[in-house]
């Protein structure tokens, strides 16, 4: 609890630092900001978490599923980590935050975000391929490579297929491994984690269908938060700016989490629908602070309840 509180209270002094020695006509958009869309925007972000809690329950086997409010609390932790760990060390931040609350093994937790993070990339990579074409044909000009395209296309089939042969690796490993054995038994716990792709396919394709809801949610709160701020982007352009963004910031570590790299993605997504980089760092900073703060908030309820537990722990 007070870790986020501190991560949380971190975010708001680095937007007031900013405020503060900006430029005068910097940030001038701010006092032209409508609340009606501002807090639209804030609420469909937070709503859109819904959508990534339910698919998470749908991974699990019905016996080990949490609470649906925890599990969305869960969703928003594993965002809210990643952001503001430094170092991408919110991968590890949200595998042992998925352990604690799940209370699987290091194994099983493990093999559990590894899917859910397959899964998101996936989606992530098909709906921003599917911006950079609908930028493409507006425009009638390439946003991506031919070649590009079909790599990036690849690599998300590769992704929602893994799991399929991670699945068939991990029960093969356990059937010949010998009884009573420490390897047998992290096997075993993979399999598990990775057990509803092959068993129960209808309800990966469904969790597939949710995770591209909260892209759809996702998306619709940028719009109505660069709307406040009276900034229309085409929704096409967000989508390839938000593929961009994590692109950039998966391959450019930072000390202050994904913040610094996932704004220059951003505004370089941006830039293919004639949005001035200076201006698209900018929004995008505003932005990631915003979504941030949102998952922070979600997040807390976690964070929270787990320190009760700890403190339960030593009475």
């Amino acid at each position: 609890m007070l870790l986020g509180a501190l991560l949380l209270g971190a975010l708001f002094a680095l937007l007031l630092r900013a405020l503060l020695n900006a430029p005068a006509d910097t940030f001038a958009f701010l006092r032209r900001a409508r609340a009606g869309p501002l807090a639209a925007g804030l609420a469909v972000y937070a709503l859109a978490f819904a959508a990534r809690g339910l698919r998470l329950q749908l991974l699990l086997p019905p016996e080990d599923r949490v609470p649906f409010t925890r599990a969305w609390s869960l969703s928003a932790a594993v965002t809210f980590l990643l952001q503001v760990v430094p170092f991408r060390g919110g991968e590890l931040a949200g595998w042992a935050a998925t352990k604690r609350t799940l209370g699987f093994g290091w194994a099983r937790a493990g093999a559990v975000f590894a899917l859910v993070k397959a899964i998101d990339s996936a989606c992530l990579l098909l709906v921003g391929l599917g911006g950079a074409s609908a930028l493409a044909a507006d425009a009638g000009r390439r946003v991506l490579s031919a070649a590009g395209v079909a790599a990036a296309a690849l690599l998300a089939l590769a992704l929602l297929a893994a799991p399929w042969g991670g699945t068939a690796a991990a029960r093969a490993a356990r059937n010949r491994l010998p009884e009573g054995s420490r390897r047998k038994e992290l096997a075993g716990e993979v399999a598990a984690g990775l057990d509803v792709v092959s068993r129960r396919p209808a309800l990966y394709a469904l969790a597939l269908v949710l995770a591209l809801a909260f892209l759809g949610g996702h998306l619709a709160a940028l719009t109505l938060l660069l709307r406040a701020f009276g900034l229309s982007v085409p929704v096409a352009a967000l989508a390839f700016a938000s593929l961009t963004s994590v692109v950039v910031a998966g391959f450019v570590p930072s000390p202050a989490g994904s913040f610094g790299p996932m704004e220059s993605g951003f505004a370089a997504g941006l830039a293919a629908a004639g949005v001035p980089m200076a201006s698209g760092a900018v929004y995008g900073a505003l932005l990631h602070l915003l979504t941030t703060a949102v998952a922070g908030i979600l997040a807390l309820p976690l964070l929270k309840r787990d320190s009760r537990a700890r403190r339960a722990t030593l009475i």
